[in-house]
């Protein structure tokens, strides 16, 4: 497949994936719109608490917004248009990448992109619009905010990537991959300065949700250069051990011997 076919194959299967949702479309907002008001409690959980407590460490209101803004729009995106990575690991169990390894197209790419999940899209509705009523949007404070979105949007792929490629070698990953993901989406809609300690360097190691509990302080607020670029050199390189390991994983794949169609 060539570059050009390439370039059109991918907007086509994820409209393609769109569309099969949308067969539905009572079924589609309403599973949307339940994510929205899910994340909106929380918020505003957050929201009575800042009413009788304004400052906690030097974070604002205005921060753990942020932070809900950008954690959910970069999770959206990544478990909303590459609907089938939370179900990776199960799918190895089971021997079903038979089809995407069988097509003349890249089959990390086409997996992902093959199924949308709906209810992470109601994720990447929240983001833009807690952007937009709580933190004072301008196009400065914008091009921040996609910044940050980006970042840890590059974070969750590659980290949850690697968790769930972790099957390959592992065997029953899936309970383990599922637990922690929640763990990490869980730590990162905290505030960064509640964790201390030894938690704290696991959260910039071993689960890298310190990333993105720091971004609205360290991007935002104040952007750090020096925080930004260690931010993308630790996505880079979490996104290269992933890949590395989707490789070495499939040359230990037990294919599952599944017929299946697909375009």
């Amino acid at each position: 497949m060539s570059t050009a076919d390439r370039r059109r194959f991918w907007p086509r299967l994820m409209l393609t994936a769109m569309r099969a949702q949308l067969a539905y479309p009572t079924a589609f907002w309403l599973t949307v719109l339940a994510m929205v008001l899910n994340d909106g409690v929380w918020l505003a959980f957050w929201w009575l608490y800042f009413s009788r407590f304004p400052v906690i460490h030097g974070w604002r209101l205005e921060d753990v917004a942020a932070l809900w803004a950008i954690s959910a729009s970069a999770l959206g995106i990544v478990q909303g248009f590459g609907g089938n990575l939370t179900r990776l690991a199960r799918l190895i169990m089971q021997g079903e990448l038979d089809v995407y390894l069988s097509l003349p197209k890249p089959a990390l790419p086409h997996l992902l992109l093959s199924r949308v999940n709906v209810a992470s899209l109601g994720d990447v509705l929240f983001g833009p619009l807690v952007f937009l009523a709580f933190l004072h949007p301008s196009l400065a404070r914008l091009g921040l905010f996609l910044l940050a979105v980006v970042l840890a949007g590059a974070i969750f792929l590659a980290f949850l990537l690697l968790l769930h490629t972790m099957a390959f070698f592992l065997g029953r990953a899936d309970l383990l991959a599922d637990q922690v993901t929640i763990s990490m989406i869980t730590f990162s809609t905290y505030p960064s300065p509640i964790f201390q300690g030894g938690l704290r360097l696991v959260l910039f190691t071993l689960l890298p949700a310190g990333f993105i509990n720091t971004m609205p302080v360290s991007i935002l607020r104040s952007p750090d250069p020096r925080f930004i670029a260690g931010a993308a050199a630790f996505a880079l390189l979490l996104g290269l051990l992933a890949l590395l390991a989707w490789r070495q994983g499939l040359r230990r794949y037990a294919s599952g011997n599944l017929f299946q169609a697909r375009l």
